[in-house]
């Protein structure tokens, strides 16, 4: 299984888990049923999964900030899953390029979501990288 597979199988687990109100092993185990999973790839699945379950709060709060007008109750599911993952991999992985998150989340907005939803989810993610560039550089807090 490729990380790209990963990531996938870790965004069908948090949509299970957000709208099915599955348990985290019960939705692991739906998400990678029928897949050939190596040892690393399910490392980063359970790794992801579990990020994003323990900084639900703060990640919601982050994606709140950024989505001026959204509020996360009235985004679409799949939206609100894939960016509460990228933005664990963005802020909190510390092994996934801000780049790659970004484009990957797109990726799977486009697949799983509706025709708005990549420019959605490029749109929040892309302000998270300039924020983050901001604040790199000392220009804001």
């Amino acid at each position: 299984m490729t990380r790209r597979d990963a990531r996938e199988a870790a965004f069908v687990a948090l949509f299970q888990i957000d709208v099915g109100r599955a348990a985290m092993e019960s939705a692991i185990q739906t998400a990678t049923r029928g897949r050939r999973i190596d040892e690393r790839s399910l490392e980063y699945l359970r790794k992801a999964v579990l990020g994003v379950i323990g900084r639900r709060d703060e990640i919601d709060g982050t994606i709140s900030k950024l989505a001026i007008g959204w509020s996360l109750d009235r985004m679409g599911a799949v939206d609100r899953n894939l960016l509460r993952l990228a933005v664990y991999e963005i802020l909190h992985s510390g092994d996934v390029p801000v780049g790659v998150a970004i484009n990957e989340a797109v990726a799977l907005a486009k697949k799983f979501g509706d025709e708005e939803s990549g420019k959605f989810v490029n749109g929040i993610l892309g302000k998270l990288a300039r924020d983050m560039a901001l604040d790199a550089d000392g220009a804001r807090e």
